[in-house]
């Protein structure tokens, strides 16, 4: 006899699992949350036609998304299931709480499963090729489902960080020079000559593949009409922290082959560095109103991860060479004593669940990280108020004061100043690089290499 789902947690659950149970036509007989910052779940739902594996897509339940609403990405979902792309189907909405009902992909992201190097090539290639069709999609049903099409070529380079403008502005809490110095440095290097809009996956390298063969594309929330060039940048980023079953070059050579279509490289550079600044214009407003609900150490991680990866590709389209820090030092002597007691209590911690896991391990890197600012951050705060003194022209109190002094400062600058800012706000993150002990192997791949393909 099929065991039924009694055990649920909260009455928002519950409420999800008699929506689900609506749309399929059966009894949920396996429910899970996913151990992961935004709300997930995984089920199945038995019925005399057997039982259906789902994914139910939860919202982040912050102000951080340009395009809000999960309406929105399930109607982008049936266009491309429509399209012929391979995507998870929907089943329908549940409002309360907001979720999209899908089907839930047999498959794995992780490419070190693949069986060999070669399949590992094959997925990739099989990826290339999938967004090279997404690129040639016809627009009607996307501007159906309520996607936008910029009116101009500037419009089109920079629709996304039009949209997450909008979100920043809305969000904005204190002064964020390095934000204002760069999105005028992005209006200032449109690159000229583009004009190819096609629907967009924006936050690409995102697919499931079992037995050498991609089984989906999913996560389309910030999907949108643009440059096809942007996904290529975006999926540079994400080859610095998540293997993608070839090197980056081979992946722009086949795309080149798929499209017959040359990849312009200033122009990978550039949208390489506005993609960045779109996710740390979004993460603005959440930092800066940090609740114990959030999940608040991958947020200081992203910010971290997409300010360098921002800043080193803004210097490879200015031909400037940027240098990196070493890492900090852990502390010695007393202070060395409170961090390790600190780590030794977290890990003495009580986990019963995934969550309470990852949670544990979070505060382990933040932990180890606290560390090394005991020993070097009042030092680099220093400098950096240093810096920002010789650039603003007076002395700094705080670092309050330097955020305001240098936004107005940024504001005003033309052109002329671009390296010189970028220098500083290089060093200033380089620094802060140094310090994050703990995460140093996600924030490697964001000092990025250069691509040739």
């Amino acid at each position: 006899m099929t065991q039924v789902v009694e055990d649920v947690r909260t009455d928002e659950e519950a409420r999800l699992i008699r929506r689900v149970e609506e749309l399929l036509s059966g009894r949920v007989t396996s429910f899970a949350r996913e151990p992961r910052w935004r709300k997930a779940w995984r089920a199945v739902v038995t019925s005399d036609a057997g039982p259906v594996a789902l994914y139910l897509r939860g919202d982040k339940q912050i102000d951080a998304e340009p395009y809000p609403g999960l309406h929105r990405e399930a109607a982008i979902l049936q266009a491309l299931e429509a399209g012929g792309i391979p995507v998870p189907h929907v089943f329908g909405m549940c409002e309360d709480p907001i979720a999209i009902v899908m089907a839930d992909v047999p498959g794995t992201r992780d490419v070190a499963l693949a069986a060999s190097d070669e399949q590992r090539r094959q997925i990739a290639e099989q990826y290339i090729e999938h967004l090279a069709r997404t690129h040639r999609l016809d627009l009607a049903p996307f501007l159906d489902a309520g996607v936008v099409l910029p009116e101009t070529p500037v419009g089109l380079a920079l629709a996304y960080v039009d949209a997450n403008e909008t979100l920043y502005r809305r969000t904005k809490a204190a002064p964020e020079p390095l934000v204002e110095w760069a999105l005028r440095w992005a209006r200032r290097n449109v690159p000229a000559r583009r004009n190819h809009p096609a629907f967009i996956l924006c936050d690409t390298g995102q697919f499931l593949f079992a037995d050498g063969a991609i089984t989906c594309l999913y996560d389309f929330e910030a999907s949108h009409i643009g440059d096809p060039l942007f996904d290529l940048a975006s999926l540079r980023t994400r080859a610095g922290f998540e293997p993608l079953g070839a090197d980056l070059e081979h992946m722009l050579r086949h795309y080149e082959q798929v499209t017959g279509e040359t990849v312009d490289q200033a122009a990978l550079s550039y949208y390489t560095a506005v993609f960045m600044l779109t996710s740390v214009m979004a993460l603005s407003g959440p930092l800066a109103n940090l609740r114990p609900e959030d999940t608040q150490a991958e947020y200081l991680t992203w910010d971290l991860m997409t300010r360098r990866a921002m800043l080193w590709a803004i210097a490879e389209v200015m031909g400037v060479e940027l240098e990196r820090r070493a890492p900090a030092a852990p502390p010695t002597g007393y202070y060395s004593r409170v961090t390790r007691v600190l780590e030794g209590t977290i890990e003495r911690m009580v986990t019963p669940s995934p969550m309470d896991e990852a949670n544990q391990a979070a505060a382990l890197r933040l932990a180890r990280w606290a560390g090394a600012l005991i020993g070097v951050g009042m030092a680099n705060e220093q400098r950096d108020r240093e810096r920002a003194a010789a650039i603003v022209g007076r002395p700094l109190s705080d670092w309050q004061d330097t955020a305001a002094a240098l936004e107005e400062f940024v504001i005003a600058a033309g052109r002329e100043h671009d390296e010189m800012l970028l220098r500083y706000f290089a060093a200033q993150v380089e620094d802060r690089v140094a310090e994050a002990v703990s995460i140093q192997d996600r924030l490697e791949g964001y000092a990025l290499p250069k691509v040739v393909p």
